[in-house]
């Protein structure tokens, strides 16, 4: 199998989480892990699937209809200027048989290599002896076991949420690195992809956006924008 690698595109929240999620649905037609790193049409707040609606709403301070709910869990986070990436695994890969946390911790361990030879000093948060409960708040403020963490484990530079099905394990992510406005991007993304592609016994293959997207994701654009998700996770399909 091969790692499978989407160019770069900026969307909405909405059309942004359909795709994440569309490429899921779809990932056994491509026999391997799929990675994109994608922007956002304009400055946007997602939050988690498990978190309460009317919270986030009195957090941020922003109406529900201009929030974005994710299929994955997590918390809170601001995106814009941020790294946004998904990585697919499917069902068989040695991504998705690995333990949930063991894939979570390798993914930000190569994150922070690419990032450590652009000379940004980094360490993995660890995990706390005894598990936290409860659903996370704010995503950048509240650090969790194997997040990716500045020099001094003080800040958080990179976060991320799973959700497993059938077709295997979707992995949503984010790199605030706004502190380093003049960093590379491009370059960093590429030397992840050539170390996680390493880690999980994968070629790394360019792939073009295939011409059925904008009609198979259609459904799931209208999902993840609509007020039913965004406020009580119901799922109305289109007729």
């Amino acid at each position: 199998m091969s790692l499978h690698r989407l160019p770069f595109q900026k969307e909405s929240g909405a059309q942004n989480m359909a795709t994440d999620m569309w490429l899921l649905q779809k990932v056994d037609q491509w026999e391997g892990p799929i990675f994109r790193r994608y922007g956002w049409s304009a400055p946007q707040v997602t939050f988690g699937y498990g978190q309460k609606a009317n919270w986030v709403e009195q957090e941020t301070g922003i109406n529900i209809k201009s929030l974005t709910r994710r299929p994955t869990g997590g918390g809170i986070v601001r995106h814009g200027d941020d790294l946004t990436y998904c990585l697919i695994a499917p069902k068989g890969s040695k991504g998705a048989e690995m333990a949930p946390m063991d894939f979570y911790a390798q993914v930000h361990r190569r994150w922070g290599d690419a990032l450590s030879e652009q000379g940004i000093v980094n360490c993995l948060m660890p995990c706390p002896k005894k598990s936290a409960n409860g659903i996370p708040g704010d995503c950048f403020s509240e650090p969790v076991g194997r997040d990716l963490m500045n020099e001094h484990g003080i800040k958080k530079l990179g976060g991320a949420a799973m959700k497993r099905t059938r077709q295997g394990v979707l992995l949503q992510g984010t790199l605030e690195l706004s502190a380093w406005p003049d960093l590379d991007h491009p370059k960093i993304e590429n030397r992840f992809v050539e170390l996680i592609a390493s880690d999980l016994e994968e070629d790394v293959i360019e792939k073009a956006w295939p011409t059925t997207l904008e009609n198979e994701r259609r459904e799931l654009v209208g999902i993840y924008g609509s007020l039913s998700w965004n406020q009580d996770r119901k799922v109305i399909k289109m007729v």
